[in-house]
């Protein structure tokens, strides 16, 4: 019977061979942190003023992940830098043919999405929209809008959150 050698270099191979398994196995656990997204409704109606910009009030919370809606401030405060797609609706009771609802998406108090719609032989008025927007860490997001009617009007709330809502989520991060 004859012996075999054992190269010292055959050792090491082994050795960062069995250490690149660990590694890799290693990896297949880490635990990586959720993206940043975020669903906030109106559940009951909203009274809003003429030709005034007003924060939109949510009071329902669909989800947050990561805890960044802010349901008292109505504001989502931007956890991390990134692109975020920032999409939803708000719908307007008894607007009046001729009369316009706008509605934006401020970061930072500045409007970076507006959509906008005119009534015309219609009893409610809505408009939805959704866009993709750079937000810096630590930036505040809030919905607002601002109707052309001549005294106070009403936004839609219901408990499914179908009428009037926000929803921010990260993109790539």
């Amino acid at each position: 019977m004859r012996k075999r050698k054992v190269s010292i270099v055959s050792i090491l191979a082994l050795i960062i061979g069995l250490s690149g398994l660990g590694l890799g196995a290693y990896s297949l656990y880490q635990v990586i942190s959720p993206k940043p997204l975020a669903r906030a409704f109106v559940s009951s109606g909203q009274s809003v003023p003429d030709h005034n910009w007003t924060v939109v009030d949510f009071d329902v919370e669909d989800y947050d992940v990561t805890s960044d809606f802010n349901i008292v401030t109505d504001r989502f405060i931007c956890p991390t830098s990134g692109y975020y797609l920032i999409s939803g609706k708000v719908k307007f009771v008894t607007m009046l043919d001729g009369e316009a609802i706008v509605v934006a998406v401020f970061r930072e108090g500045v409007s970076e999405i507006e959509s906008s719609v005119y009534g015309s032989n219609t009893v409610s008025l809505s408009t939805n929209f959704v866009d993709v927007v750079y937000l810096n860490a630590g930036d505040y997001v809030e919905l607002r809008v601002y109707h052309t009617g001549s005294f106070s009007r009403s936004i839609y709330g219901n408990t499914e959150g179908t009428y009037t809502y926000l929803t921010i989520e990260a993109t790539d991060i």
